[in-house]
């Protein structure tokens, strides 16, 4: 199985930032993915709510510096939503990125669930329907320009008539495309048609496994193998001196917050809305996530410790040490 990171980085320097995926790399994950951001959000409806002065780094601006310091690792945004860039300049933003890397890059793509975000830019937040359909234009418009001399398509929210796009990729079929999403509604058939990877954000067991055996059966209907493709789930990772019941977690959860100056519901929020968050020893980690992996055929783990907010440069790569030495191993075994 993979193991990789999400690199948050919400209020961190540059310096940080550089030393943190340099590290990342050294420790042995597989990728390294950053958020695509503008500000720090946490799924609220309006931007007056953002906090103002909190370090927050666009990663098509940081992932060359990082493509050019890395030599192993994958590098990538989890994950550019639609709408954030036109499918035009992201394809030239992308196939830059990807020379640079030598072909590392896998650009992960959602339909976007920042209503805060959309709106402090002026454009509405469409419903979810809208936003996937917007999405498969993009993909579609990003696979063509990655792949074709020119491209001409024209949909409901993008139109481009004979658009050039060069050079190419590093990969002739194009940079490593992941899709996320949380439910077998939305994208599965499009992952199904050109995912290289997909990823379960925020869900339970039952339902990664509706999504998956959508997905195996989109597959089937396009013609597609289904095993090519890569599934990924996120995690974030808390570790405690000792297990942790279901009656302790709150408690556990506040002492945690306040330990590293973070607000308690959030932190409760956060790693109760993501399901295969794990709170525990050490000890028992790798077994407790093989259930919500490879048990149910996920091949790739991405974790956050602590949080998938912000949280400091030193507590995050406390975090990722710890996983990288004594559970990795484990999990990379499977």
């Amino acid at each position: 199985m993979e193991i990789s990171t999400l690199m948050v980085g919400w209020g961190w320097n540059y310096e940080q930032l550089r030393a943190g995926w340099q590290e990342i790399e050294e420790l042995g994950y597989d990728a390294c993915y950053m958020g695509d951001d503008l500000f720090p959000h946490y799924f609220d409806d309006d931007p007056a709510n953002a906090q103002a002065r909190v370090e927050v780094y666009d990663p098509w601006t940081v992932l060359p510096a990082m493509a050019e310091t890395t030599q192993r690792m994958r590098i990538g945004p989890l994950v550019s939503p639609c709408g954030r860039r036109h499918p035009a300049l992201f394809a030239k933003i992308t196939t830059l990125v990807d020379i640079i890397s030598e072909g590392r890059l896998t650009v992960g793509m959602g339909a976007g669930n920042s209503p805060d975000q959309t709106r402090a830019v002026g454009d509405p937040y469409l419903g979810a329907t809208e936003r996937a359909a917007k999405l498969e234009e993009e993909v579609r418009i990003l696979n063509s320009l990655w792949t074709e001399e020119r491209t001409t398509f024209e949909g409901k929210y993008y139109t481009v008539k004979n658009l050039v796009n060069f050079p190419k990729p590093a990969r002739r079929s194009g940079p490593e495309l992941q899709i996320a999403f949380k439910s077998r509604k939305f994208l599965t058939r499009l992952a199904a048609e050109f995912a290289d990877r997909v990823n379960l954000l925020g869900t339970d067991d039952e339902k990664v496994v509706e999504a998956l055996n959508t997905l195996k059966t989109h597959c089937e209907d396009l013609g597609r193998n289904y095993d090519e493709i890569k599934k990924g789930r996120l995690s974030a990772i808390l570790f405690t001196e000792s297990e942790v019941g279901p009656d302790e977690l709150d408690h556990v959860l506040e002492e945690r917050a306040a330990r590293i100056n973070y607000d308690p519901d959030e932190l409760k929020r956060e790693h109760k809305g993501f399901v295969l968050s794990y709170v525990g020893p050490v000890s028992t980690c790798a077994a407790a996530l093989r259930k919500q992996t490879v048990d149910i055929g996920i091949t790739e783990l991405v974790i956050c410790p602590d949080t998938v907010g912000e949280n400091s440069y030193e507590r995050t790569m406390e975090g990722l040490r710890i996983f990288a030495r004594q559970v990795m191993p484990q999990l990379k075994a499977l």
